[in-house]
């Protein structure tokens, strides 16, 4: 078995240049498009929207963990019995766990689909109509899933039909 985890905190540190890239490839083609004062609109709705904003981002954080355990599970067919879903009230996070090793393929499929779904796709959605407080709003899950981005970099040469196990309790997973 090999061992492709780190801990938490070198998830959120070693994401950082992960999480500065994807900042560039989001704002930098809206502020082309929409400029400034879009951006700015966002702000500035989102500080007077602040409370809503907050409760929001604590929610998708919930949300961010659910869509890991429903990629497991649609994507592997894994029963929901083998997903173990939680929070470490030591860090005040929320987590899914595999119990059961999965292909790569899945693994990376319920690995993105939070990044995806709560943050290039909104971004995507605020690139097209304008909408500065949703660009934010996608930034800030596609900032969230940066560990899960670093993890997707750890396993990337591994063969999408190698079978892996997520960490018990670390981000990442062996691979069998």
């Amino acid at each position: 078995m090999k061992d492709l985890s780190i801990s938490a905190l070198t998830a959120n540190f070693g994401a950082l240049p992960i999480v500065l890239l994807s900042i560039l490839i989001l704002i930098l083609p809206f502020y082309f498009i929409w400029g400034a004062q879009t951006i700015n609109k966002g702000i500035f709705s989102i500080y007077h929207n602040l409370l809503y904003f907050i409760i929001a981002v604590v929610l998708g954080s919930f949300l961010h963990e659910l869509l890991h355990a429903i990629g497991f599970i649609i994507f592997g067919k894994i029963s929901v019995t083998k997903i173990k879903i939680g929070i470490k009230w030591k860090y005040i996070a929320p987590f899914a766990h595999c119990k059961i090793a999965v292909k790569a393929k899945i693994y990376l499929i319920a690995l993105l689909l939070p990044a995806i779904v709560l943050g290039i796709i909104p971004a995507f959605i605020a690139l097209i109509l304008g909408i500065g407080w949703l660009m934010i709003y996608g930034i800030v899950f596609t900032i969230l899933a940066g560990g899960d981005l670093l993890v997707l970099w750890l396993i990337r040469k591994v063969n999408s039909n190698q079978m892996v196990q997520d960490h018990p309790t670390r981000c990442g997973c062996y691979v069998i």
